[in-house]
């Protein structure tokens, strides 16, 4: 007697199918968040080296305008008027305002607060002495502004006296304060660092 068998048609589950999609969702979900992570260092990096040049464009700035101060006898340097005087391209007994520049570039004070909220850099500022820098690493040259600051005795810190106010305490000299500000910017324009310095010539009281 023959037997005749007929086989019975499996079931498909597609298990193997669901534990795929499962895995590529775990990957994903690791995956995504490194990537993401990457790119985040990426920029963070890219953020640090645009500041960096920014950084060192305005120290540029920063020594050319210290090597002009070295450079300038008292003569030049009283052109510059005090930080609370409107910006001037005048000696101080006769304050003008004006655009404030002089033709080596260095700007007249205006009150403390001008090189913030008034001064134009990009119209206003200058180049610093010297060679520029390279236009592929800035965006713009970096720019400075030279104030004259209140004069006063060392090391006592009183005011001098006397008129003109030059006369300080026994033992004291006189400091003859300049405020330097100065702008730099990288290769993205967005990155901009400014920086002030208090330069300070000392002579002894008469």
């Amino acid at each position: 007697m023959n037997t005749l068998r007929v086989p019975f048609k499996k079931t498909q589950r597609g298990a193997t199918l669901i534990i795929a999609l499962l895995l590529m969702v775990m990957i994903a979900m690791y995956g995504i968040p490194a990537a993401m992570n990457s790119m985040q260092n990426e920029r963070m990096t890219g953020n640090t080296r645009q500041r960096d040049l920014a950084f060192q464009a305005t120290e540029h700035a920063i020594k050319a305008a210290e090597t002009w101060l070295y450079a300038q006898t008292d003569a030049a340097l009283n052109l510059l008027a005090p930080a609370n005087k409107s910006c001037t391209d005048t000696p101080d007994d006769a304050p003008t305002p004006g655009a404030g520049i002089l033709p080596n570039g260095e700007c007249h004070a205006n009150d403390a607060a001008y090189w913030q909220n008034t001064f134009d850099w990009a119209t206003n500022g200058v180049y610093p002495s010297g060679t520029s820098i390279d236009a592929a690493l800035v965006a713009a040259q970096p720019r400075y502004v030279v104030e004259r600051m209140p004069n006063a005795c060392t090391p006592s810190g009183a005011l001098p006296t006397g008129n003109p106010p030059d006369t300080c305490p026994t033992g004291d000299k006189i400091g003859h304060y300049y405020r330097i500000t100065a702008r730099g910017v990288g290769q993205d324009s967005n990155a901009v660092v400014i920086l002030q310095t208090m330069y300070v010539f000392q002579a002894p009281s008469p």
